[in-house]
């Protein structure tokens, strides 16, 4: 997971895209425009909100499992990442400081990718 993660980023994706190239991948789908899409979403829409991984994992989530709303998958996945991370907001995770960002987003991506694949029995 850990090469696959490398390789998307080195193709310029951001953390919300990788999700979600990902999850297709592990969904056996392919849909580049939502992959594009989901740059949308890095950076916690580019103002530090809602963290990209968190986000795109919601995406992915509400694509693999039509019932989400009434399974308690999407609290569940928040409460993980919130306890895993100490934040679900992008500014807060990052403080601000690049190496935050060189550090804790490839940890963050791979650690909910590993989320999702637990919940979602990939």
């Amino acid at each position: 997971m850990e090469e696959r993660i490398f390789e998307l980023k080195l193709k310029g994706y951001c953390c919300s895209q990788i999700i979600m190239a990902i999850g297709l991948e592990q969904m056996d789908l392919e849909n580049d425009e939502l992959i594009t899409a989901m740059a949308g979403l890095c950076n916690g829409l580019e103002r530090g909100l809602l963290c990209g991984c968190l986000s795109a994992a919601a995406c992915v989530i509400s694509l693999a499992e039509p019932a989400f709303r009434e399974s308690g998958m999407l609290e569940e996945l928040t409460d993980w990442f919130e306890d895993s991370y100490g934040h679900t907001q992008c500014g807060n995770l990052l403080e601000g400081r690049l190496e935050n960002r060189v550090e804790l987003c490839p940890r963050m991506v791979e650690g909910t990718l590993a989320r999702l694949g637990e919940m979602l029995e990939w």
